[in-house]
């Protein structure tokens, strides 16, 4: 760990910007060379590899298949992130958790991370959810990183993070990341196609993590839960889901892989609606994981 020893741990929290925090003085690169970074979530992750490549190494907290929302971070995971050059997370609407972990690791051994969030606007996009439960939870959607757009957005925080930390190698995350908005670009293209030739412009999702992408591509997006899937609707909630679908004519239900399917399930059953998949990318499947499918791939099944 190369950042000072008893430095403030400084996190500032805004729409649209990233902080890093470190000492009051300069950052040193990494003695060793290599960044050490810490995500909370795949699309942090994925960002971090495509602009990091080969300077830097990464330890996700939330493994492939679990549910992102009820992650909680262990002891060992508070070490890892004292242990760290970066810890990069979205915002406490996802990870209500990271402001605590931060600081507990900052007091663990003296030591501090610059610790990054890479949230970056709008951030009230909830949609419309039967259930009644987004308020309930927080009205923040952080689900960002389904807008390719704001995609490039938290790439280029995680950019300058890095060259903070390791300005030696500001030409290779640099041109890393060029790379990226070219892929990021071509993803909105090919999304923004795919979704004008769809028929409908509303969709039933499990839970309202597609504000983000709905706002860029123009479609509305009603829950069978809150802006976390832990929160379900009751059974009149889900009465106004069922008649909100034959009032549209809306005959498919987007399920999400990691959590459970009994709602959409008895939904479909009720409506005669077909499952289908619609992936909000905290993490991946294991079985995703484990072949390398990664975020471009997804986002574009």
């Amino acid at each position: 760990m190369i950042i000072p020893r008893n430095a403030l741990l400084m996190i500032l929290i805004v729409a649209i910007s990233v902080v890093v925090a470190a000492c009051a003085g300069d950052l040193e690169p990494p003695a060793d060379g290599e960044v050490t970074v810490i995500t909370t979530t795949y699309p942090l992750t994925f960002l971090s590899e495509k602009i990091g490549g080969d300077r830097i190494t990464i330890n996700q907290l939330a493994k492939p298949g679990v549910e992102a929302h009820d992650f909680e971070p262990a002891p060992s995971d508070i070490r890892a992130i004292s242990n760290s050059d970066l810890f990069i997370y979205n915002h406490p609407a996802f990870e209500s958790w990271a402001l605590s972990a931060a600081a507990s690791a900052a007091s663990a051994d003296g030591d501090n991370s610059p610790t990054v969030t890479v949230q970056t606007i709008n951030l009230e996009l909830a949609g419309e959810n039967h259930g009644g439960h987004a308020e309930d939870h927080s009205t923040f959607d952080a689900h960002v990183w389904l807008n390719p757009l704001e995609a490039q957005e938290q790439a280029d925080r995680i950019l300058s993070a890095f060259i903070e930390v390791d300005p030696e190698g500001a030409q290779i995350y640099t041109r890393n990341a060029d790379g990226l908005d070219v892929e990021l670009q071509a993803l909105d293209d090919l999304i923004g196609k795919q979704i004008a030739r769809c028929e409908l412009d509303s969709v039933v999702v499990s839970h309202l993590a597609f504000g983000h992408m709905a706002e860029r591509y123009g479609f509305s997006q009603i829950g069978l839960a809150g802006l976390s899937p832990e929160f379900e609707s009751g059974p009149a909630q889900i009465a106004g889901v069922i008649g909100k679908m034959n009032e549209l004519g809306i005959s498919h239900i987007m399920q999400e892989p990691n959590v459970s399917d009994r709602l959409a399930e008895t939904v479909a059953a009720e409506t005669g609606a077909k499952l289908l998949t619609l992936h909000p990318l905290e993490v991946r499947t294991s079985e995703q994981a484990s072949n390398g499918i990664d975020y471009l791939e997804i986002m574009k099944s």
